[in-house]
């Protein structure tokens, strides 16, 4: 069973449920079944278009089952994926004929220096205990000067930091990394810094799934949560969820995205 617990002296939350060791990807995929299908509307997509040109040279560091490198692919950009599973690699080939997916480390890329235009980083950099310096040391190296980083990861939010200072979550704190460990929330603070000491410009913070930290973070409001995103409900009510998703997502998503610009 997952916990969720508050550090202090890392001012983070900790998710304890499995390690994310490659074996732990490769059963959620199987058991997920099979990608949701690449769209020209797929997020990846919509926002890259807005920073790079068609053509542009991209890289997804965790691509997982390769159907966001395929979305890239068909929208005319050329991008590669890496991931560190090996059997989730070798399905996407086959599910995605001609898509550059290889197996690699998000942390010792083998690409030349100022390779890519892009790099998508999507729910990778919260993994790793030890910090995800390394992440984005390799991202500064492969991406271009003035060349972009697109990344997400769960968020400390607001509202999480607001339940941190009313003792809402169990607070724990660890010598050396749980054999449960499995990610961390982190604060815009902590990754802006982190985003700087590597070269390059925050321009953009998006909270992303409130719906998501609603259902999770919201205990007392299960009844209204659950009648708010999970029932079907009218034309007006669908509109009225969008509207309290997108409004809340600034101040409790459960994830964020962070668009930086690569300094020179």
């Amino acid at each position: 069973m997952r916990r969720v617990v508050y550090s202090p002296r890392l001012d983070r939350l900790v998710y304890l449920h499995e390690r994310a060791t490659p074996q732990f990807w490769e059963a959620l995929w199987d058991a997920e079944g099979a990608a949701p299908p690449p769209t020209p509307r797929d997020q990846v997509v919509t926002v890259t278009r807005r920073y790079l040109p068609v053509g542009a040279r991209l890289l997804e560091g965790g691509c997982g089952r390769g159907n966001k490198v395929k979305a890239l692919t068909d929208a005319g950009y050329t991008a590669v994926g890496i991931d560190f599973a090996a059997r989730t690699v070798a399905q996407a080939r086959i599910a995605y004929p001609g898509v550059d997916v290889r197996k690699g480390d998000v942390r010792a890329l083998e690409f030349p220096d100022r390779f890519f235009d892009g790099y998508w980083s999507i729910g990778v950099i919260e993994h790793f205990w030890g910090g995800y310096d390394a992440i984005l040391s390799e991202a500064a190296r492969v991406v271009k000067t003035d060349g972009f980083l697109f990344l997400t990861a769960p968020w400390l939010s607001p509202y999480r930091q607001r339940r941190v200072r009313a003792r809402g979550y169990c607070i724990e704190d660890f010598a050396a990394e749980p054999a449960s460990f499995y990610q961390f929330a982190l604060g815009r603070s902590e990754v802006g810094r982190a985003l700087a000491r590597h070269g390059f410009r925050l321009l953009r913070w998006q909270g992303l799934a409130s719906e998501v930290s609603m259902q999770e973070d919201m205990a007392r409001l299960r009844p209204q949560v659950d009648w708010l995103l999970l029932s079907r409900g009218s034309i007006f009510k669908r509109a009225f969820r969008q509207i309290i998703a997108r409004a809340a997502d600034a101040y409790c998503g459960h994830s964020f995205m962070a668009i930086a610009e690569r300094q020179g």
